[in-house]
Formats: structure tokens, sequence, C-alpha cells
């Protein structure tokens, strides 16, 4: 009977401990502000990669995922290339 009142002080006193971990205010305000911190600017990269501009085929995901003189799939993630329109024609 004690082993079992022992026990189950135990496990109370363990759920009493997880549960306040979970309402702890610092990781709450952190995770908070990191979720409503603005996303960093997108630069536009594609148009200034002089190796892109001479690839027929690109990754939709970007040159530097991949990038080549023939359609197929992209080596990297596996999506189909799509045509380049900064391609120059020689």
């Amino acid at each position: 009977m004690k082993k079992a009142l022992a026990s189950i002080g135990a496990l109370l006193i363990l759920s009493l401990i997880c549960l306040n971990s979970c309402n702890n205010p610092s990781s709450t305000k952190e995770a908070t502000k990191e979720a409503n911190s603005p996303a960093p600017a997108k630069t536009d990269t594609m148009k200034k990669d002089s190796t892109h501009a001479a690839q027929a085929y690109v990754c939709p995901m970007g040159p530097q995922c991949g990038q080549g003189d023939k359609a197929g799939k992209c080596p990297s993630c596996g999506m189909d290339m799509k045509e380049n329109p900064d391609f120059k024609k020689k």
C-alpha cells in the first residue's frame, strides 16, 4: 500500500513539473516573437546569376537546385525542369 501511494505521489509531482514547464512564460514569449517576426526579404538572385542565363532549363526551386540544357527532372529535388525565360539562344 505504501509503495502504491509513493508511486502515485511521484507521478503527481512529475505531472506538475511537466505542466509547469509547458507554461513557462519566457519560452512562450520567445516562440511568439519568432512566429511574429517578418520573413527575410526575398532577393531576385536568379537574374543576377550569369550561369542561370546560360542554361535553357532551370528547376522551379531556383538555379542553385538544378539547371541544364534539356528538359527532364531536377537531379536535386526531382521536380520537372522549366524553360528558362532568361535563356539567350545562340
